[in-house]
């Protein structure tokens, strides 16, 4: 497309990569019906979760802000699902980003895989160095009843972060 990105877009597609998200920018999003367009340009496109990613940089521009309105009306017409951030979202990007994608991928049943494979990512990133050490010291450990704690340990923590992480509303 040959768009520059905005400040907005640039960081958000440095989260992205900070956070080893793999996207792809401006993305086209051809045929949707009630559209005048030939097609639509998404900010972001993020295969693995197949959910586009929109900012409204200029929301606060009255003019801008009806052209992300009926854009978002097109996308919830044409059921894309879209992540939409705002630049009142980007000092609390890490916080508003997670939240609106498990919201997106809980709103559509076809995204359930996507849901799951998010899910995955979210519990490595806080449980994984935990887990594993935990299996390490069970299968290093000789003694059977450290070994039987440290296994109740091990189940409890994977009880606790399934039950956090897949059963949240």
């Amino acid at each position: 497309m040959n768009i520059d990105p905005s400040a907005g877009e640039e960081l958000i597609g440095e989260y992205f990569k900070e956070k080893s998200i793999k996207f792809e920018r401006e993305s086209k999003i051809s045929k949707l019906d009630g559209d005048y367009a030939d097609y639509r340009v998404a900010d972001f496109y993020l295969p693995k979760y197949k959910v586009y990613v929109e900012f409204f940089g200029k929301w606060n521009v009255p003019k801008d802000r009806e052209k992300y309105r009926k854009k978002k009306e097109i996308y919830e017409k044409n059921r894309i699902p879209c992540v939409y951030l705002y630049p009142d979202n980007l000092g609390i990007l890490d916080f508003i980003f997670n939240r609106r994608l498990r919201e997106v991928l809980s709103k559509y049943p076809n995204l359930k895989l996507q849901k799951f494979l998010y899910n995955l990512n979210i519990i490595f990133d806080r449980y994984g160095l935990w887990l594993i050490a935990l299996i390490i010291g069970i299968y290093y450990t000789k003694d059977v009843k450290i070994r039987i704690i440290l296994s109740i340990l091990l189940i409890y923590s994977l009880y606790l972060v399934m039950k956090s992480t897949f059963f949240k509303k």
